[in-house]
Parts: structure tokens; C-alpha cells; sequence
């Protein structure tokens, strides 16, 4: 298998460590010491609530001048890439576009952490909300998340190259002691799965979930359903904050992914997918 570390966070993500293991150099040496061929660095950008002004500003000439550094420090023992998790680029697509143009990402993921008008899900006292009120968080997540698949950049081509944790929702509601059930939701599920089989990006399994609640995000249901539509690209990430996740579970996931079928994963580089053995 080539262990490729999808999505991880530095220093840079406004929650990222600042004890010293959010450090680029720390996570890329435990990425060597843990067996990985390649990771991809992509620092949060939630473009709307930083434009609102609730998150600090995206660093991105910081980040450009140290990923470029790190690369060269790197290279020939970790590929390293220069990512960004673009949270809802769907609520602010003119400004998504430029901040895309202007910032030179090999690898661009798509993620909805919060609906318009709403703060994160983890902010939510979802364990008050009567189930009608639940439900329509899930149906709205979904639906804002096909928008967040069918953003283009701004020369046209697909905005994205995977799109993540598409059950976040269901982190904050299992916390909460909120039963989730994706059953009611097959209907919506199905569009947005079709959506990114269509738009040739990516699914991420998010391996985040394995240490908080023993799940992926999706879990096995989805992306069974996945496989099913004919999902064939997926990309594995830790979503680790700190160098002591970098590449967890990440052998776990791809185990359950190929007993249901999967046989690829995505890589990108320089923009472009490419499917490498699973």
C-alpha cells in the first residue's frame, strides 16, 4: 500500500498545535518514522467566518514561503504537498476563487463545518434541539455539500479535488448523545455521492472518528453506497492537528475499504488526480 497522509494540519490552522508538534518539520518526521510516502499540509481556510471576521486570517504568504521551504528540506525522503482545507467556498465563491488562484495549492479540500448563517457544529447544543430541528441540520449539510462539490475555480475547473467528512454533523451529535441514523437520508446521500462521482473528485474517508467515537466519517454504510453509484476515488486522511496523529488508522480504513471493494486512492499532484493501488 502507499501511505499517503491526505489531510493534516499545522501550526497555521487556528486549532492546530502550539506545543511544538504542529511544527511542519515535527509532522515530517513522524510521517517518515510512521512509513508514509506522502502527506498533503492543509491548514483550515472556513473563508466565510473568516470574512466575517470570527476566525484570524488565512496565512497563506506564511504558508507559501514554509511549504516551499519544506518541500526542499524534504524532498527525497517525504513528499510533501502544499494543501488547504477550503471550508464552505460555496457561501463566498468570488473570494474562494481568488484566494485559489492566487495560492499556488497542489491540493484542494472541499468541507462543510458550519450551514450559511450558522456556526460550526460543534458550537450547536444539538442535545436541546427537538429531532425535527435535527433533521433539518442533516438535510440542509447534505444539500450545502453538493454545492461545496460543484464549486468551480475560477478558470473553470472543478474547485475541489475531494470532498471531506461528509458526516461531520455526526460527530457533534454522537457527543451530544444524538442517535445518527443516514437511513431516512439515502435519497440525499445518493445525489451528493452521484455529484462527486460526476464531478471526477474525490470521497475522503476521515479517519478522525476512529479515535473519538469508532467511526469513520463516512462510515461503512456510505461508502458502501459509494461503491455501489460506482465511487471509485477515495483519499485517506488522518485530519491530525498534531504530529502524534499524522497517519492514524489510516491502515484501518483502507482495510474495511478494500473488503468492500475499493481498489484505488487518490492522489494529487500539482492539481491533478491520479489513482494509485489502494
Amino acid at each position: 500500500m502507499y501511505h499517503f497522509d491526505s489531510h493534516v494540519h499545522t501550526k497555521y490552522s487556528f486549532d492546530g498545535a502550539r506545543d511544538g508538534s504542529g511544527e511542519i518539520d515535527a509532522i515530517a518526521q513522524t510521517a517518515i518514522d510512521r512509513g508514509l510516502n506522502e502527506i498533503s499540509l492543509c491548514d483550515h481556510c472556513d473563508i466565510d467566518d473568516i470574512l466575517d471576521g470570527i476566525y484570524p486570517a488565512y496565512p497563506l504568504a506564511d504558508l507559501q514561503r514554509e511549504l516551499a521551504s519544506a518541500k526542499e528540506r524534504w524532498a527525497g525522503k517525504l513528499r510533501i504537498n502544499f494543501g488547504i482545507e477550503l471550508g464552505q467556498p460555496h457561501a463566498r465563491p468570488e473570494e474562494s476563487r481568488k484566494l485559489l488562484a492566487e495560492g499556488g495549492f497542489d491540493f484542494v479540500i472541499g468541507s462543510l463545518h458550519n450551514l450559511r448563517g450558522y456556526p460550526d457544529f460543534s458550537f450547536l447544543k444539538l442535545e436541546r434541539m427537538p429531532p425535527e430541528q435535527i433533521d433539518y441540520l442533516i438535510r440542509r449539510a447534505i444539500s450545502e455539500q453538493i454545492e461545496v462539490a460543484e464549486f468551480d475555480a475560477a478558470d473553470g475547473r472543478v474547485g475541489v479535488h475531494t470532498l471531506a467528512h461528509i458526516t461531520y454533523i455526526q460527530r457533534y451529535m454522537t457527543l451530544a448523545g444524538v442517535e445518527f441514523d443516514h437511513r431516512p437520508y439515502i435519497d440525499e446521500f445518493s445525489r451528493l455521492l452521484q455529484t462527486v462521482i460526476d464531478r471526477g473528485i474525490a470521497l475522503e474517508v476521515n479517519t478522525s472518528g476512529l479515535r473519538r467515537n469508532s467511526i469513520t466519517m463516512p462510515g461503512r454504510e456510505l461508502l458502501e453506497l459509494y461503491r455501489s453509484l460506482g465511487g471509485e476515488l477515495i483519499t485517506l486522511g488522518s485530519d491530525a492537528h498534531t504530529a502524534r496523529d499524522v497517519g492514524a488508522n489510516l491502515d484501518d480504513a483502507a482495510d474495511m475499504l478494500r473488503d468492500i471493494g475499493f481498489k484505488w486512492q487518490a492522489v494529487v499532484r500539482e492539481g491533478k488526480i491520479e489513482a494509485v493501488a489502494l
